[in-house]
This record gives structure tokens, C-alpha cells and sequence, in this order.
């Protein structure tokens, strides 16, 4: 199941995309606030879902752990977002993980 989000993040070009409870709902636009505005008005949205995102970095991946998400899949992440999720017991992978400079850089990039 995790294939499929990560196909419709990359084929769908969306920023994140969310499976929980066998729904999948995707989003476009700045990654980290749509992840504030999850918490904030759905949070339930994030309790054992898996997640794919385009970048991964630090506050994120706070808001990821604290929500509950179970795995995640993140095109770019930053070394302290993979030790927060890893260190909540969140499943990650990703195709690029970077350091806070690469990973702000990148970032930068993605209009975050």
C-alpha cells in the first residue's frame, strides 16, 4: 500500500499524501502547514496512518510523531527528522536524506 502513495505523490506531483483507515487524501502547496492545519482541525487524520511527503524536516517530523503516523516515505529528509521519526518507533524510508544545510537548501527550492 505504501507504493501507492508513493506513485500518487510523484505521478500526482502533490506534496503529501495520506492513507488512514483506507482513505487516501492528498495535498498540495506547503507540506509542514498542511501538517499544522491536520493537527489543528483533524488530527485524527494522522493516528497509524502512512504518510508520503516531498521533504522531511525537523518540525515535520515532530508533528508526524506526535500525531501518531506509523510510516512514512519522504522523497527528502533532513538527519534529525529520520532521528525523530526512528526514534518514535515511525517505519521511514526515503530517496535522499541530507543534512540540516542540504536539507534547508532543498527545501528553499520547494517553496516551503
Amino acid at each position: 500500500m505504501m507504493q501507492q502513495l508513493i506513485d500518487t505523490l510523484h505521478n500526482e506531483q502533490h506534496t503529501l499524501v495520506v492513507l488512514h483507515d483506507g482513505r487516501v487524501t492528498t495535498y498540495d502547496g506547503q507540506g509542514v502547514r498542511r501538517l499544522y492545519n491536520i493537527m489543528n482541525e483533524e488530527p485524527e487524520l494522522l493516528y497509524d496512518a502512512k504518510v508520503a511527503v516531498k521533504a522531511v524536516g525537523r518540525s515535520a517530523a515532530s508533528m508526524m510523531a506526535d500525531g501518531g503516523v506509523a510510516q512514512v516515505f519522504a522523497e527528502y529528509i533532513s538527519q534529525q527528522a529520520y532521528d525523530t521519526l526512528t526514534g518514535a518507533g515511525i517505519k521511514v524510508s526515503f530517496d535522499k536524506k541530507l543534512d540540516h544545510r542540504e536539507f534547508l537548501e532543498v527545501w528553499r527550492k520547494l517553496g516551503e
